[in-house]
């Protein structure tokens, strides 16, 4: 060959090898270095986030420092119909590598009424697909925060662990409220996921040790913890199973503990019978079974407050307890302590004031004593546990025939929420031999309250 055409040869496959490709790479390079590029890969990895979770999610800027490490600023998630915040994390990094992933999370906030949303998303993306637990995953956060409508309540330690033993994805995490020592043992909650049952089950248990939880922050995702007041608090064990399948099926639930600083006037607002001041439930032993049974037994105590004259005759009738002393007016109580026990469709109550301290002399069997004197007396019989909604009733309930038959009736039909004029609910058309026994008044100010509180007809 002759030499010209062999240093044409060479001078081709420099360029063809070597200047070509260096130029492509640095052209490349630079493309990745434009606002343009960039974007483009965000808006690309907030899709791949989207499609993982199934929420929309949005993300302020994003960091690669190797193949194996992401690290993501100003990550949004929120609905993907409504667009209603779900969570925010300021930055989130992420480390994959071969035998297990770390995430650690840098102040997230979560909204407490979207828990359930959250919740699902990490049942249904997570748990039950067994390609995202392949791996065990790991995930620390610092400074989690729950945002309700009206409260906060920060976590200063969030650890959690997932990984998959056999055909059992256990999910566990432990975390330390702010204000708490940080050597405390913490809030422990674990999430089990059984596929070697058929059809798979999910479990989760919450076991809060020494702490308190307080409740106010998570009224928002049950509404009901919000009538036991602002500074109300639980310390115990809550667990609950559900089993798959193409129905609905109710969870098991099973709870022991203690609710401690109840507002027994928040508690009973909406009842015809207002009982005020601070109280504690305590609950031995909690069982709500799928099949609808019920098994509950506890105490209710408050050392004092006032109560309605008209929940006596009441507590007489529904309860089957003994009255003392007659009384016609609102009263301050000095102990109120019961005993409850609440089997399938039995209900017992018996009074345990001789119990509290300071209040030996007092005879046995009693629930409510004021000044000294014991008011309220209990007979420790079993009764019907429809008695228990006689008591709560207000004066323009009706009468319905309860049965297993009827119960599938009933979950449609709608109770009225006043009384239905003309009817004999109608306080103009009742006697005095047809007035129920239950009366509504007005409960004077204890302690700090400034106005009698009002209890409408």
């Amino acid at each position: 060959m002759h030499e010209r055409t062999t240093r044409a040869i060479a001078r081709w496959l420099f360029v063809g090898c070597c200047a070509v490709p260096t130029f492509l790479t640095m052209f490349a390079i630079l493309v990745t270095w434009t606002p343009w590029y960039h974007n483009r890969a965000r808006r690309a990895l907030a899709e791949h986030v989207s499609l993982l979770t199934g929420l929309h999610v949005e993300i302020g800027d994003f960091e690669r420092a190797d193949p194996t490490t992401w690290q993501l600023s100003d990550v949004r998630l929120a609905d993907p119909e409504t667009l209603r915040p779900v969570a925010t994390v300021r930055t989130v990094r992420w480390i994959s590598q071969s035998d297990s992933t770390v995430i650690r999370l840098s102040q997230p906030e979560i909204r407490v009424e979207t828990l359930d949303q959250a919740a699902t998303m990490i049942h249904h993306r997570f748990l039950c697909r067994p390609d995202q637990t392949r791996v065990p995953v790991r995930i620390a956060a610092d400074d989690v925060t729950l945002r309700g409508q009206s409260t906060a309540q920060t976590l200063q330690d969030f650890d959690a662990y997932l990984e998959t033993r056999e055909d059992v994805v256990w999910a566990t995490v432990r975390c330390i409220p702010a204000g708490q020592r940080p050597d405390s043992e913490g809030v422990q909650i674990e999430v089990t996921r059984d596929r070697s049952a058929s059809p798979p089950m999910t479990s989760w248990s919450v076991q809060t040790g020494e702490l308190r939880m307080p409740l106010a922050v998570m009224s928002d995702y049950y509404p009901f913890l919000e009538r036991l007041g602002a500074d109300a608090t639980f310390d115990g064990t809550v667990s609950a199973s559900r089993q798959d399948g193409m129905a609905s099926v109710p969870w098991s639930v099973s709870l022991a503990g203690h609710f401690r600083d109840v507002d027994l006037g928040q508690l009973t607002q909406d009842l015809p019978h207002r009982v005020t001041g601070r109280g504690e439930i305590s609950v031995d032993r909690c069982q709500l079974d799928r099949d609808g049974s019920v098994n509950v037994a506890g105490q209710l105590i408050a050392n004092e407050g006032w109560m309605s004259s008209s929940i006596l005759p009441r507590l007489a009738e529904d309860l089957g307890c003994e009255l003392t002393t007659p009384i016609q007016d609102d009263f301050a109580f000095d102990a109120l302590a019961l005993r409850f026990d609440l089997y399938a469709a039995q209900l017992r109550v018996e009074g345990i004031c001789r119990g509290l301290p300071g209040r030996e002399w007092l005879p046995s069997d009693v629930v409510v004593s004021a000044g000294g004197q014991p008011i309220v007396l209990s007979r420790g019989g079993w009764l019907p546990a429809t008695n228990l909604a006689r008591l709560v009733a207000p004066p323009h309930s009706v009468s319905i025939p309860l049965s297993g038959q009827t119960k599938g009736l009933l979950e449609i039909l709608r109770p009225p929420s006043h009384a239905l004029p003309g009817g004999t609910t109608d306080p103009a058309n009742i006697d005095e031999t047809t007035q129920p026994a239950a009366r509504i008044g007005r409960l004077q100010p204890w302690r700090q309250e400034t106005e009698p509180i009002s209890q409408p007809y």
